[in-house]
């Protein structure tokens, strides 16, 4: 809860309690951008992260969910989730199109 709120700024993942004690944590993948941190700290490996293509498939207990990967336009891998790149471009104030290449083919 705390790397998607605090370290990433976005807050899709919450933690509720119910009135009766337990307690759960929520996703939220529409404010998802599917950077990994959650699963990178993951100590029981219960979020898993795994790119397929052009696909990153990201799975929780109870769901999953695709998102779809940039591609870079020099070399043609996929390598950043679409929503992440968008996200980054809109925080340092940068044209979406800075991202269109990859970072090993920017040296």
């Amino acid at each position: 809860v705390g790397i998607c709120r605090k370290t990433v700024g976005i807050g899709a993942i919450s933690y509720v309690e119910s009135d009766n004690g337990s307690a759960s944590i929520e996703f939220d993948f529409e404010k998802c951008i599917a950077c990994g941190s959650c699963a990178y700290i993951c100590e029981t490996g219960v979020l898993t992260l795994e790119d397929i293509g052009d696909t990153r498939v990201m799975t929780i207990p109870g769901g999953k969910m695709e998102f779809r990967l940039k591609k870079c336009q020099k070399c043609g891998i996929y390598w950043a989730p679409e929503k992440q790149l968008s996200y980054i471009a809109d925080k340092a104030k940068l044209p979406l199109e800075t991202f269109d290449i990859c970072i090993d083919c920017r040296e």
